[in-house]
């Protein structure tokens, strides 16, 4: 599994995690036990090997996802499918969090990875039948390996940013993309992950798809997509992220809640605000724990709070041309309050500074008595 499958291992130097693989015995684990010594050995994994995990999404934001989207289930069974299922670990994180009876569902393109999708879901103590049937390798985008008329009550998904693909147009035909009119751009992808998944969305499911911002505001065929979205009120909520919530990426992130069912108003959240660093990987941010909390009771209820949240009518997005750059609908400007008396006070004494000085720089002319001494005593008095 991690020699003859993956080459990238032999590029490490350190022969640590060979070591440790050769020595450790696991046969004393629980199963409890050994998928958390998975989870950390993965974590630690997609920091040497940053470029071919950057996929995966940290602990924190999979919890985020998983109890957002924990926060729609109203039955005891619930289906969930994710399309980029990379290692399997936002999967695995809903299991976790939902109180529902779950049937989890995948599809991961890379061979490699979904051999370690496979892997993690054994470790976690999912029976081997459930992982033959419900994951398969394909890519989500060409819907080769499902069924067309399979539906999943909660989707979450965090695609693979502004991938290129084959934006054939052939596949306007697509039932996914006819209705729309148009596809999206070749250079990115974003939008036909969500409109794909939105085709295998159940009638009451819900959908979370992280994206770049940019997709939030980016025009032409892209715009055309939101429009369409908008119109059709599947768009139900636009919560922005702190700056490198994803693994890696030193960008902004904005996470999109969809449902089949019509949204009357979008919820914006602004949490761009509330990210601390990551003290050992600097392009990463972590949302503080408040910030965590803020972003679940505001969704939850639909709150609007000042200068964080606000909920929008199709109307005043129409007003927008469509465009859901979050500091169009939530104003985030904070006026800083003057102290009148103590600026005048701190202005008066600097003056009486810059006199001061002055005077002491004449006085330092005058004993010089030269050309220059007296032109520069001159300029100094016209200043004044």
């Amino acid at each position: 599994m991690f020699i003859s499958e993956y080459p990238h291992l032999g590029e490490i130097k350190d022969k640590s995690l060979e070591d440790y693989l050769t020595t450790c015995d696991f046969t004393g684990f629980s199963a409890t036990e050994s998928s958390f010594l998975f989870d950390e050995l993965l974590e630690n994994y997609y920091s040497d090997r940053r470029m071919m995990y950057s996929g995966d999404a940290p602990k924190q934001l999979r919890k985020l996802i998983a109890e957002i989207l924990n926060s729609e289930v109203k039955t005891e069974k619930v289906s969930i499918f994710d399309p980029v299922a990379m290692s399997g670990s936002l999967l695995l994180t809903m299991k976790e969090k939902f109180q529902s009876k779950v049937e989890l569902y995948g599809e991961e393109f890379s061979s490699d990875i979904f051999r370690l999708s496979k892997m993690n879901m054994l470790v976690h103590g999912i029976d081997t039948q459930t992982i033959h049937d419900n994951f398969v390798r394909g890519d989500f985008l060409k819907d080769e390996e499902l069924d067309a008329n399979s539906k999943f009550d909660i989707i979450p998904m965090i695609p693979p940013f502004s991938r290129h693909w084959d934006a054939n147009p052939e596949l306007l035909n697509d039932p996914c993309f006819s209705e729309v009119g148009v596809l999206p751009p070749k250079s990115k992808a974003d939008y036909a992950y969500v409109l794909r998944g939105l085709q295998h969305l159940s009638e009451d499911g819900t959908m979370a798809v992280m994206l770049p911002t940019g997709a939030l505001f980016r025009s032409a065929a892209e715009g055309e997509i939101r429009k369409y979205l908008l119109e059709k009120q599947n768009i139900h909520a636009v919560i922005s992220l702190p700056q490198g919530a994803r693994n890696y990426m030193a960008i902004y992130t904005v996470l999109l809640i969809f449902k089949q069912k019509k949204s009357d108003k979008i919820l914006f959240i602004d949490a761009s605000r509330d990210g601390v660093k990551n003290a050992t990987r600097l392009k990463q941010n972590f949302l503080t724990e408040e910030g965590f909390a803020k972003i679940l009771h505001t969704y939850r209820n639909r709150e609007e709070v000042d200068r964080y949240s606000r909920l929008v009518s199709l109307d005043g997005i129409r007003e927008n041309d469509y465009n859901l750059n979050i500091p169009r609908y939530i104003d985030t400007f904070s006026e800083k309050k003057i102290d009148v008396e103590a600026t005048m006070s701190s202005l008066s004494a600097k003056q009486k500074v810059i006199e001061k000085s002055n005077k002491e720089m004449i006085e330092l002319l005058n004993k010089l008595d030269t050309p220059e001494a007296r032109q520069a005593i001159k300029a100094v008095s016209i200043s004044e």
